[in-house]
């Protein structure tokens, strides 16, 4: 009788601890490797929003974040991915979408709307559309960013320019430009680099009614008289009137503006806190617009998870994406970065509203329009045949008829070598 009842018991005891097991193995702590490259400022600010989470989910998710200089990460998710060594999840530009996709390197992530909380219509569509390829939902937008007009209003005001009212068109900010512009006082009325990706081309040509490529055909559209009457308005202004120093790139031209040695400047919002640490009096609104129409280059880094990151990391995952596309947590990245919201339920808060440099830029988001367009090799003809050309213009090397027809060459060599 005592070694029936001792068995009974022995049976119990194992089916206790197998229970207990099943349950543990239930509620395992999910440890998510997460990889980008905010090196800056804003990844101490990314990584206070990652320590908030994981205090959130202690027990169940920890989310351990490397940041890593964008080059040096771009080097190494490769070779990750193919050995299934990849992290959990990366932040990533739009710019390399497309060739990720082509590699099946990365994972659709369309069941996101269907197993969280988050609301499609909630998102600016122009940013959520920028990262579907195919009909996919390949990323889920982190943030996003349009290039615009900056100005400084104490530089205005001492042209005798009114330095609440910016130039709304290109013909306008070269004129604004001559105005600002005092040899005597090593002063530029504009910026426009020529070693660096410049910014503002794009929305230069499609004011004017051009193109760059066609995304579908393939077919090179850079010779063309819409582009030529752009690049004669930049070129006359750099070259006759000198209202933009030569042979700089970007980052110089940012630090003149901060010197106030610049008067006018396209770029991004990441320059926003450098201005305001500065103590500069800057304006900013949408970049100037052609006689065509008004659009111009958009960017967003995304979420997005590598083919190696299995179905219980990718929604501990989705947990994470959820989060960060709360309104609380989207307002705060707005409020403390200077980045635009692509979020309506942070567009419509009224604090971003009442922000001065938000209240400019946060509306502004349907005029974005994407560059490449998910061609995969767009980010070569950037750079071997856009960045060239704005050089051999904006130096005068080159007379726009000139410059566009070796651009056309050199991008139908790219064109038709990566199909």
């Amino acid at each position: 009788m005592q070694r029936r009842h001792l068995k009974s018991l022995v049976v119990l005891c194992l089916v206790l601890l197998l229970t207990l097991s099943a349950a543990s193995l239930a509620f395992a702590k999910v440890t998510l490797t997460f990889w980008n490259g905010f090196t800056s400022s804003d990844g101490d600010i990314l990584r206070e929003i990652v320590d908030r989470f994981n205090q959130l989910h202690v027990g169940e998710i920890e989310i351990q974040m490397d940041i890593i200089p964008w080059e040096v990460m771009f080097q190494r998710l490769p070779p990750a991915i193919a050995t299934n060594t990849a992290p959990s999840f990366i932040l990533m530009g739009y710019d390399t979408l497309g060739e990720y996709v082509r590699e099946n390197a990365i994972q659709p992530l369309d069941d996101i709307w269907e197993t969280t909380g988050l609301k499609k219509d909630d998102f600016v569509p122009s940013v959520l559309d920028m990262l579907v390829v195919d009909g996919k939902q390949y990323g889920i937008p982190m943030q996003y960013n349009l290039v615009y007009l900056f100005w400084n209003k104490t530089l205005f005001a001492e042209a005798g320019l009114d330095p609440d009212v910016p130039p709304e068109t290109w013909e306008e900010a070269m004129e604004f430009a001559v105005k600002l512009t005092d040899p005597r006082k090593n002063q530029y009325g504009f910026g426009l680099p020529t070693k660096t990706a410049p910014l503002y081309w794009l929305s230069l040509f499609w004011g004017y009614g051009g193109e760059v490529f066609d995304t579908q055909t393939l077919e090179a559209r850079i010779n063309s008289p819409e582009n030529i009457a752009a690049l004669k308005v930049v070129q006359d202004a750099v070259v006759n009137h000198r209202v933009s120093p030569r042979n700089t790139t970007g980052p110089e031209l940012d630090n003149m503006f901060w010197a106030e040695r610049v008067a006018m400047l396209v770029n991004g919002p990441w320059v926003i806190n450098g201005l305001r640490e500065a103590g500069i009096d800057f304006g900013v609104a949408a970049a100037p617009r052609g006689p065509v129409r008004h659009q111009v280059s958009m960017d967003t880094v995304g979420f997005y998870v590598p083919a190696s990151t299995s179905e219980e990391e990718k929604q501990a995952v989705y947990k994470f994406i959820e989060y960060w596309n709360s309104p609380e947590i989207g307002k705060e990245w707005t409020m403390r970065n200077g980045f635009p919201p692509y979020l309506y339920s942070v567009i419509n808060d009224p604090e971003v509203q009442n922000d001065a440099v938000q209240s400019a830029i946060a509306g502004l988001g349907d005029l974005g329009r994407v560059w490449g367009e998910g061609y995969a090799y767009s980010g070569l003809i950037a750079s071997d045949v856009m960045w060239p050309l704005m050089e051999e213009v904006l130096t005068g090397a080159y007379t726009p008829e000139e410059g566009v027809q070796r651009a056309e060459k050199a991008m139908n060599e790219i064109l038709n070598t990566y199909q």
